[in-house]
């Protein structure tokens, strides 16, 4: 499974919004794994180390398109 995009609006930034909405996507899924790319520069790097702290570990980076920023690829099991 790839995630695309999760994303919260300020006033539920920082209440746990997110890792429930993450965790919900996954608790019926059955691949084994899911990934991820990101912006290691967003948020001064907070977006992220949010992730690392998820479980999610880097596997590679890539840049889609030319003159696009270079995204870390994450990966982590699902169980």
């Amino acid at each position: 499974m790839a995630l695309k995009e999760i994303g919260v609006r300020v006033p539920w930034r920082g209440t746990g919004a997110a890792r429930h909405i993450h965790d919900a996507l996954l608790a019926e899924r059955s691949e084994p794994y899911v990934s991820l790319m990101v912006n290691p520069l967003a948020g001064d790097g907070k977006v992220h180390r949010l992730y690392q702290s998820w479980g999610y570990e880097d596997i590679g980076r890539t840049q889609p398109p030319a003159g696009a920023p270079v995204l870390s690829a994450m990966i982590k099991p699902v169980r």
